[in-house]
């Protein structure tokens, strides 16, 4: 029987660690309908799906911001459109949980809930299904004001944004869930 070597245990090692967290997947896309953001999430099959928009903040050091907007629910289709800071769809529910790291001694917690979308400010969108994370699309006013009709703005790589026409977007999405 063969023994093992150092270098062939490492490497079974990293193969086996690198497998422990799924990548994240092009699942979602933000496109404008009439005049509004609107998150465009493919489920992938059933379970809960998340859709939440991010504020992208420094901070001051010793502050912890938390400044969102996230809904949930149970996908009414493969593919679930989410108009962004209003009212969750039908079925869904507005979230409001705080699960956050706790501050270390003398840090301070802000939370709120995001209501509008504000120049110059960055954010970020984000969203899951029941087993799959969708990559974050990180965004300004100024790129949703570039999106076309028939367009949206999604990412294959984290902070990579780009944007596509829808059918590219959904066509690859679904490849990816496979």
């Amino acid at each position: 029987m063969r023994r093992m070597t150092i270098p062939g245990v490492l490497v079974l090692l990293l193969g086996l660690l690198s497998a422990c967290t799924p990548p994240e997947k092009p699942l979602l896309a933000l496109s404008v309908q009439q005049g509004r953001p609107v998150g465009v999430l493919v489920t992938c099959g059933d379970g809960l799906a998340q859709v939440s928009v991010y504020e992208r903040t420094t901070g001051t050091p010793g502050t912890w911001s938390f400044v969102r907007w996230h809904v949930s629910g149970a996908p009414p289709s493969e593919i679930v459109e989410v108009p962004l800071l209003g009212e969750p769809p039908a079925g869904w529910r507005l979230d409001d949980t705080r699960e956050t790291p706790a501050p270390e001694a003398g840090e301070t917690t802000r939370y709120e809930q995001l209501t509008a979308l504000e120049p110059g400010v960055g954010y970020a969108l984000g969203g899951s299904t029941g087993v799959d994370d969708a990559v974050s699309i990180t965004f300004t006013i100024a790129d949703l004001d570039r999106l076309g009709p028939d367009e949206v703005l999604t990412a294959v790589e984290r902070d990579e944004p780009r944007i596509v026409s829808r059918d590219t977007f959904v066509d690859d999405a679904r490849d990816s869930c496979g």
